[in-house]
């Protein structure tokens, strides 16, 4: 198995690297691809079987869309022919069709494989917590957010899950981050797939369907997150500025 990790020193926020770090602990036969800015990614030229983009800061997303531009073509063929990817927090953005920053005032073109605009206001910060469904698994996501950044997109682009609390793309829905094929981009930190054990499965099982999936510190994890669970299903726990009922547009 070989992942492909995008850009570590610039991607690397809010401790989500984790997420390969508890991936090579579940697969230690895994190949772990570490590709930097100044490198063409293994994906353009060889298979990769997860391709992992992390959270950056403001001017780490335009430097990953310089180096990701070029590689457009290729993305999509890849999400097409159904490569895993999994990208987290702001790094979804990265590959939407414009990023603006009100503050900064800058409007850019993305790498624009997908219908979708994020719009940062550096003196708007948004943090709450998330949990909710996705097709095809019996137990939620929780996440949590800490972003300056909305994400605006069609109702055609299928989301990654729906919120059945939080806020998803935007304050205006419950549809939260992109699913395409095997893509999986996510404004959620955790980091994602430490602290959700059951979707960590079932990664391992689509990435490689004839080995038997693995966690590591399974039963330290699913402990974690049962109790995590708890407190998101605590009504006590939430605040209104979390926004626990998706406002209508």
């Amino acid at each position: 198995m070989i992942i492909e990790m995008l850009y570590p020193e610039i991607a690397n926020l809010h401790g989500d690297n984790a997420n390969i770090d508890y991936l090579a602990q579940c697969r230690p036969d895994a190949r772990i691809v570490r590709t930097s800015l100044t490198d063409t990614p293994a994906f353009v030229s060889e298979k990769v079987d997860l391709v992992y983009l992390g959270p950056l800061t403001e001017q780490g997303q335009l430097k990953a869309v310089e180096r990701l531009r070029p590689h457009r073509g290729r993305i999509e063929a890849l999400i097409e022919a159904g490569t895993t990817f999994l990208f987290t927090h702001n790094a979804l953005e990265v590959l939407g069709s414009r990023i603006r920053n009100i503050e900064m005032d800058y409007d850019l073109p993305a790498v624009g494989v997908f219908e979708l605009e994020s719009t940062a206001r550096m003196f708007g910060r948004y943090s709450g917590k998330v949990m909710g469904s996705i097709a095809g698994l019996q137990h939620p996501i929780v996440g949590y957010k800490s972003q300056f950044t909305m994400v605006s997109a069609p109702d055609s682009l299928p989301g990654f899950l729906t919120a059945d609390r939080g806020i998803g793309r935007n304050t205006h829905t419950a549809v939260e981050g992109v699913r395409r094929n095997n893509f999986i981009g996510t404004s959620l930190i955790g980091p994602l797939l430490v602290i959700n054990p059951h979707f960590t499965r079932a990664l391992l099982a689509q990435l490689d369907p004839d080995t038997e999936p693995v966690l590591a510190h399974e039963s330290l994890a699913i402990a974690a997150y049962d109790s995590r669970l708890a407190d998101f299903h605590d009504d006590r726990r939430w605040h209104p500025f979390e926004r626990v009922s998706p406002e209508p547009q």
